[in-house]
């Protein structure tokens, strides 16, 4: 089973921004991702559209089954 880290962003224009890492490390806790994405805003790297990520919006951890046919 694969496992994606989705990190969602407020932007100030109003828009969301997502992240998406594959394989994250096992056992995040909030406390981790929350100082993960901080950093991220801080850093000020990421922009959506010349706009500025301004605020966290949420984190998940999505689990998919991927059954190879071919």
């Amino acid at each position: 089973m694969a496992q994606v880290l989705e990190l969602k962003f407020d932007t100030a224009n109003g828009k969301v921004y997502t992240i998406s890492l594959n394989n994250p490390k096992p056992n995040l806790n909030a406390l981790d991702v929350s100082n993960a994405m901080q950093s991220i805003i801080a850093q000020d790297v990421f922009h959506n559209e010349g706009n500025a990520l301004t605020s966290i919006r949420s984190a998940r951890i999505i689990d998919k089954n991927i059954i190879e046919i071919i």
